[in-house]
C-alpha cells in the first residue's frame, strides 16, 4: 500500500490512531472502559426498542387477524323501520352483485344472558347460516370439540349450537351439554311478564386464540335466532366479507349505490375503534419513548469523547506540527467516537432481533422461574403467548436512528478537537 493511500481520508493511518484512541489505558483517563459502557448502553437501547416495536406490531397484527377472522368486514342494514323479509334477502342479493365482495349474508346479533351448572354469564349470540359460518376459516379451523355441520340440527331443547371455549370452560360445557339462553323478549302470564328463555344442545366447541371472542360468543341457526330474539321478524341485517379487507374505504360508495335503498353501513374498523385507536396511540408513544432512550444512550460516547479530547490534546498538537490537517483530526476522532455507536447498534440489532425470533421459548422460561403467567388470556385478550411480529423495515429505521444519534453524539467533540491550536497545547502540556 503506497503512502499516498495510507494517508488519504479515512486511511490506514487515521483509522490506527483512531483504534488507538479508543484502546486507552486507565491511566489516561479510562476512555476504553468508558467506551465499553457506551457500547453497552447503545446495544440495549437498540435492542430494546426492535423488542417492544415488534411486541406492538405482533400485538395489533394479531387483534386485527383475529377480530376479522371471526367478523365481517362490512355491515350493511336497512334503514326502513319494519323491512320484510323479502326486502332484505334483495340487500342480501345486491351486497353480493358488488365487485370485491367474497360472500353476503343475512345475520343477527344480540346480547343476552346465559344460564348452565347454576351459574350465569353474559354472551353475544349471533344468528348466522351453518353453510355461512363454515367460511368463517379461523373459526372452522378452531374447532376443538363436536362439528359445526351440527349447528341448527335437533329439535327443540336439542337444537345444536356451537360457544367460545372459555365460555365452555367456564360454565363447565361439553359437547352434548344443555345450555340455557335468555331473550329480552318477554310473554305475559297469569302471574305477570316473564322472559322468553330456551334451552339448546352444545354442538361444537372452538377456540380461536380471540379471548372475548372464546368467552362470549355463541353462533346459532340464522332462522331460529330470529325466532327468538326477533319473533320471526326479519332484523335487515347483512354482513359482508370481502376478497381484500383492506379496501374497506374504497367499496364504501360502491356499496351505498348498489344497495338501492336508504341504509346504514358500519366496519369492523368502526366497531373496534377505541381498541384500534389505543393500539396505535400506545405504538406511537413507545417508539417516541424509545428513540428517546437511545438518545440518552448516546450521552455516554459523548462524554468519552470530551474526555479522549481532552487527555490527547498533546497528540493532537504533535499531529498537527508533523502535517495532519485540521480534517484530518476530524476524521480520527470522528472514526473512534462512531465505532463505538456503530458496533453498539449492530450488535443491538442482532440481539434485538435474535430475541424476539425466540420470544416464546424466553417468555415459558421466566415464567417457569419466577410461577407466574407473563401474559394472561383474560388481560390481553389473546392466546398466553406474548405475540411479536418483526417488521424489517422498522428495524432498518431503528438502524439508521442509532446511526445518526451516535455521529451526532461524537461530532462536536471531534471539531473541538480539530480547533486545538498546537502551539498553545505544547505550550501548557
Amino acid at each position: 500500500m503506497s503512502s499516498t493511500q495510507q494517508n488519504a481520508a479515512f486511511g490506514a493511518v487515521e483509522r490506527k490512531i483512531s483504534m488507538r484512541y479508543l484502546r486507552a489505558k486507565k491511566s489516561q483517563g479510562g476512555v476504553g472502559f468508558i467506551a465499553v459502557i457506551s457500547f453497552t448502553c447503545i446495544m440495549l437501547a437498540i435492542a430494546a426498542m426492535i423488542t417492544i416495536m415488534s411486541i406492538m406490531n405482533g400485538f395489533r397484527s394479531d387483534m386485527i387477524r383475529l377480530t376479522i377472522g371471526s367478523e365481517g368486514h362490512v355491515y350493511v342494514a336497512t334503514a326502513q323501520a319494519s323491512p320484510t323479509r323479502e326486502q332484505v334477502a334483495d340487500l342480501e342479493a345486491r351486497m353480493q352483485m358488488v365487485p370485491g365482495v367474497e360472500n353476503a349474508f343475512q345475520f343477527t346479533q344480540h346480547y343476552t344472558g346465559v344460564q348452565a351448572n347454576g351459574q350465569f354469564a353474559l354472551a353475544q349470540v349471533i344468528g348466522i347460516a351453518p353453510d355461512d359460518l363454515m367460511a368463517f376459516e379461523l373459526i372452522a379451523s378452531g374447532v376443538i370439540q363436536g362439528d359445526l355441520r351440527s349447528l341448527g340440527m335437533g329439535d327443540g331443547s336439542e337444537q345444536a349450537i356451537a360457544i367460545g371455549s372459555a365460555m365452555a370452560q367456564g360454565l363447565g360445557l361439553q359437547v352434548g351439554d344443555p345450555l340455557l339462553v335468555y331473550s329480552p323478549r318477554t310473554r305475559q302470564t297469569v302471574s305477570g311478564a316473564v322472559p322468553i328463555r330456551k334451552t339448546y344442545t352444545i354442538g361444537a366447541i372452538f377456540d380461536v386464540g380471540l379471548f372475548i371472542t372464546n368467552q362470549t360468543y355463541i353462533y346459532m341457526d340464522l332462522d331460529e335466532a330470529t325466532l327468538l330474539f326477533e319473533g320471526g321478524q326479519a332484523a335487515g341485517d347483512v354482513q359482508l366479507r370481502l376478497e381484500d379487507p383492506d379496501e374497506i374505504e374504497t367499496l364504501r360508495d360502491t356499496i351505498f349505490e348498489a344497495a338501492g335503498q336508504p341504509i346504514y353501513q358500519s366496519t369492523w374498523k368502526d366497531r373496534n375503534q377505541s381498541t384500534a385507536s389505543a393500539l396505535r396511540v400506545e405504538q406511537i408513544a413507545m417508539r417516541l419513548i424509545f428513540m428517546i432512550v437511545v438518545v440518552i444512550a448516546a450521552f455516554p460516547v459523548l462524554a468519552s469523547m470530551i474526555m479522549l479530547v481532552k487527555n490527547k490534546s498533546r497528540d493532537i498538537a504533535i499531529l498537527r506540527t508533523i502535517g495532519t490537517t485540521r480534517s484530518g483530526i476530524l476524521r480520527i476522532f470522528l472514526m473512534s467516537g462512531a465505532t463505538v455507536g456503530i458496533l453498539g447498534t449492530l450488535v443491538g440489532l442482532v440481539v434485538g432481533v435474535m430475541f424476539c425470533l425466540n420470544l416464546y421459548p424466553i417468555q415459558r422460561f421466566i415464567e417457569s422461574i419466577m410461577g407466574v403467567q407473563l401474559f394472561p388470556q383474560d388481560v390481553y385478550q389473546l392466546t398466553d403467548r406474548i405475540p411479536v411480529k418483526i417488521v424489517w423495515s422498522e428495524v432498518a429505521s431503528v438502524a439508521l436512528w442509532g446511526f445518526l444519534i451516535s455521529a451526532l453524539a461524537v461530532f462536536w467533540p471531534a471539531w473541538q478537537a480539530s480547533k486545538i491550536d498546537p502551539v498553545e497545547a505544547l505550550r501548557y502540556d
